[in-house]
C-alpha cells in the first residue's frame, strides 16, 4: 500500500498480525503502528502492508 490508501485508525495486517495505524508519514512513505497483541509501536514502510479491505473501516458494511 501507500501512504495516501491509509488512514489514522485504520486496522491492518503487519507480519501475520492486526495492528492500528497510529501516525502516517507520507513524505517518508511510513507508518507508526502498534499491534493488537501487545501494543507495541514500530515504524514501518506501508509497501510492507497488504492491502486487506476486510480490516478497513466500515468492513461491517463490506459482506
Amino acid at each position: 500500500m501507500q501512504a495516501t490508501d491509509l488512514k489514522q485508525g485504520m486496522w491492518v495486517e503487519h507480519q501475520h498480525e492486526i495492528a492500528e495505524v497510529i501516525s502516517i508519514d507520507p513524505n517518508n512513505n511510513t507508518v507508526i503502528i502498534e499491534n493488537q497483541n501487545d501494543h507495541q509501536r514500530s515504524t514501518v514502510s506501508c509497501e510492507e502492508i497488504p492491502d486487506q479491505p476486510q480490516l478497513h473501516a466500515g468492513c461491517d458494511r463490506y459482506y
